[in-house]
């Protein structure tokens, strides 16, 4: 054997050796969910847990984790908090992080380091990931809106039907919805919109995206995990001609908004329970046959059939004030948090809708409206829906959302704020913000 062969083979062992040893090697190595996930929080919480999913890339199950939590407001870095798990986890594992109100009102973004797995420094590429915090005064009653434009003609627009149903039913508190029909039952309440928002069906979720899932439960949860501005409840009853319908909304700033963001109510009335033995829907054969994990609301759309008659149709939108971008002036900027708007509207001469089957089941939806405005151009380059409220027509004064604070006698005092958000010890000279037990703020000056 010569020496440069010999020379070669004791290289080659050297290597062989150390990516044995390599691999053989134990790696610590834990990885946070980039999502950067929401939170809303008051500073009367001692903290709001946040769900974060951990993923390990180690070689072996994790028992431990070391953690630390940089608050932008106090530009400090936490004491390390040890986190165990009773069982090891060797793939993903669902967390739950406690997070603090800031100290200012206002959103910032926590960041979440995780520094060492089972006492080891933690090797992972990106051991940190962004929690973004909302600390609000009130915590706004977030409501998600489902658009649907829909027809009776249309042989793919039972999978929305369906979704409008199923979210109703699964979802009642949380969930508006507003179908838009381009049959025999259109109306203009959403003239401005159907030329823009083309394809049937046409579903949206908060105006942000379509709803393209079978349940909208995707869509739902995506738009609940964004955080509203605004609170917002909202009564609506006939007058005593019992033609005309007075909508009231309390509408609450929650949040500091955006510069170029500009906020308005819009109003839709709707009606639930209509029906006519000369609706017929048109059904795509089989489309839905097979696909399992559906909701019941299919059931009528299953089994080969193309046509299905006798159908209830709910959330049919009857009218609208502001539709679009919300009805001009209706909220008045700056839109200072803690202090409530009262925008009105009045449907008017209701006998004029022939649709109209029940008044008992006339509902009223109210959509704040955000549209952000370019600087330069002055244009709108977009709009969503931040938050929303929904009540029955009627003479009873039924409400969603917030409702005005009353003197009870347990309406305990917790707190004084100052605008920005600080906490004081009695009210100030001034405008401060009263926080009560009930969750429920007042402005009072001194």
């Amino acid at each position: 054997m010569t020496k440069r062969l010999l020379h070669f083979i004791t290289l080659l062992f050297v290597m062989l050796t150390t990516m044995s040893l390599n691999v053989a090697a134990d790696t610590y190595s834990v990885a946070p969910s980039q999502l950067q996930p929401k939170v809303t929080v008051t500073p009367s919480d001692e903290y709001v847990n946040v769900p974060i999913r951990l993923t390990n890339w180690g070689t072996n199950p994790v028992s431990q984790i070391t953690y630390t939590l940089f608050d932008p407001d106090t530009n400090e870095t936490s004491e390390p908090i040890n986190m165990d798990f009773e069982t090891p986890f060797a793939d993903n594992l669902d967390v739950n992080i406690p997070i603090k109100p800031g100290t200012k009102i206002g959103e910032s973004d926590v960041t979440l380091n995780i520094t060492h797995v089972d006492g080891h420094f933690n090797e992972v590429t990106i051991p940190y990931t962004m929690i973004t915090r909302s600390t609000v005064l009130q915590a706004p009653k977030k409501r998600v809106v489902f658009e649907d434009v829909t027809g009776l003609w249309c042989q793919y627009c039972p999978r929305g039907i369906a979704i409008m149903e199923y979210m109703e039913r699964i979802h009642p508190d949380d969930f508006i919805g507003i179908s838009i029909h381009d049959d025999a039952m259109r109306t203009n309440a959403y003239t401005e919109l159907m030329s823009k928002w083309t394809g049937r069906p046409y579903i949206t979720f908060n105006r942000y995206e379509k709803v393209n899932s079978y349940t909208g439960e995707g869509e739902y949860y995506m738009a609940m995990n964004q955080t509203a501005s605004f609170d917002i409840n909202v009564k609506a009853n006939f007058d005593e001609s019992g033609n005309n319908i007075i909508v009231s909304t309390d509408v609450l700033p929650c949040l500091p908004t955006a510069e170029n963001d500009k906020y308005e109510v819009a109003y839709v009335l709707t009606a639930d329970g209509l029906k006519n033995d000369k609706w017929v829907q048109n059904v795509a054969a089989g489309e839905w046959d097979g696909i399992e994990g559906l909701p019941e609301e299919y059931a009528p759309f299953l089994g080969g059939v193309s046509q299905v008659s006798g159908l209830t149709f709910n959330q049919v939108a009857i009218a609208s004030k502001g539709v679009e971008y919300g009805v001009e002036g209706s909220l008045t900027a700056p839109y200072t948090v803690g202090e409530m708007q009262k925008p009105t509207v009045t449907f008017e001469n209701i006998s004029q809708h022939n649709l109209i089957q029940d008044r008992s089941k006339l509902n009223v939806c109210a959509l704040i409206i955000c549209s952000t405005i370019d600087p330069n151009t002055k244009a709108v380059t977009k709009t969503v829906i931040d938050n929303a409220a929904k009540c029955r027509v009627g003479n009873d004064n039924s409400e969603t959302g917030i409702k005005e604070l009353t003197d009870s006698a347990d309406s305990a005092i917790t707190g004084y704020y100052s605008l920005d958000g600080r906490r004081l010890n009695a009210p100030a000279k001034g405008v401060t913000i009263v926080r009560y037990a009930n969750g429920k703020t007042i402005k009072i000056q001194k």
